[in-house]
């Protein structure tokens, strides 16, 4: 009976938060990294106060990186994509150099399997898509400025949800060992994992990604490219894609640099990104990742990879995290068959 009750509420709660996954993940996400935080604060303050100043650091770590978007950014979003616009309306520059420069480009590139329009179709394909990537990045980023109130609600709800299981833990913790008849130390043992997948996709991805967008920004600035910023927002955003990454930014940009008769800050910029801003991504990124989650760096790709197919840009988290659980599941089971074998002996043997 206790068992049907913990799925009926179990249910109830899925249900409830059914339309919101992407926000009910991410505050779960939350959770299990600021729950170790939350027990540092009871410990220094009274619970009523405890709770107060973590959703007041909650809040603040929340909406710090939407002030900067809008404070920052949003000022040269606007030319940024005025830009983006004329460069897939109007083509290219049209001084003869460059004319003559792209004539052979395209031909090189008609050569190629599946840009059989050569350099017509790859500039309106990547023009789109950065366009696309863009507005995006704007809808996503700065949807709390124009006052937006799915964007609001989303916050007010992931802020809530996460307190909620901050706060509750102790019953959360009881209830899934209730529900599963796992032992406690195996539900501790898939929280400390889970917990420490989330930590690395934090630093090894998010953190790794801003990063990488602040020193391509830093490095569109001193090489004169307009609206650096933005730019630098763009990079970061597509930092996360692998092999790739911030090379679909700052490549466009140092051959814009180039063709505009910028030879000097053109080789400078992509001496900064591939050795600086490329290094960063190739040191940091393994690293945090390999201390968070214990995969091959192929498999962790892999993860991040089909997480973004199947979830979208929630799909960074999820991959990794079910990656993690995935191999914690395997280990637990290998352990539960090695302690079964361990005690089994062949018919006849002494016992």
């Amino acid at each position: 009976m206790a068992r049907i009750l913990a799925c009926l509420a179990l249910t109830a709660w899925v249900l409830l938060l059914w339309p919101f996954p992407i926000t009910t993940f991410m505050a779960t996400c939350a959770a299990f990294v600021s729950y170790p935080l939350y027990q540092r604060i009871g410990r220094m303050l009274p619970p009523r106060w405890s709770v107060t100043a973590y959703a007041v650091i909650l809040i603040v770590l929340t909406l710090l990186p939407i002030v900067i978007v809008i404070l920052l950014v949003t000022p040269q979003a606007v030319a940024g994509l005025k830009i983006l616009d004329g460069l897939r309306d109007s083509g290219w520059l049209h001084s003869p150099e460059a004319q003559a420069w792209f004539a052979s480009l395209d031909e090189w590139l008609k050569r190629l399997p599946g840009l059989e329009g050569g350099l017509e179709q790859l500039a309106k394909t990547a023009a789109g898509w950065a366009g696309t990537a863009a507005r995006t990045v704007l809808a996503g980023g700065v949807g709390l400025a124009g006052g937006a109130f799915q964007a609001v609600l989303g916050i007010f709800l992931f802020v809530m949800i996460t307190i909620l299981y901050v706060i509750r833990a102790d019953f959360i913790h009881d209830f899934c060992c209730r529900l599963t008849h796992f032992p406690r130390p195996v539900v501790d043992r898939f929280v400390i994992t889970i917990r420490k997948a989330i930590f690395g996709v934090l630093v090894g991805v998010i953190f790794v990604a801003m990063i990488q967008g602040v020193l391509c920004g830093i490095g569109f600035a001193v090489s004169g490219v307009p609206q650096p910023a933005f730019w630098g927002l763009i990079a970061a955003f597509v930092a996360p894609i692998p092999f790739v990454g911030t090379s679909l930014v700052w490549l466009p940009a140092c051959l814009w640099l180039w063709l505009s008769g910028s030879t000097v800050a053109c080789i400078g910029l992509a001496l900064w990104c591939a050795l600086v801003v490329a290094g960063v991504d190739n040191l940091l990124r393994p690293f945090f990742l390999k201390t968070g989650i214990d995969a091959s760096v192929l498999a962790l790709i892999l993860s991040i990879l089909c997480g973004l197919a199947a979830f979208g840009p929630v799909g960074v988290f999820a991959g990794p995290v079910l990656l993690a659980v995935a191999i914690q599941a395997a280990k637990e089971s290998v352990s539960g068959c090695s302690g079964t074998i361990s005690g089994w002996k062949r018919p006849g043997e002494d016992r």
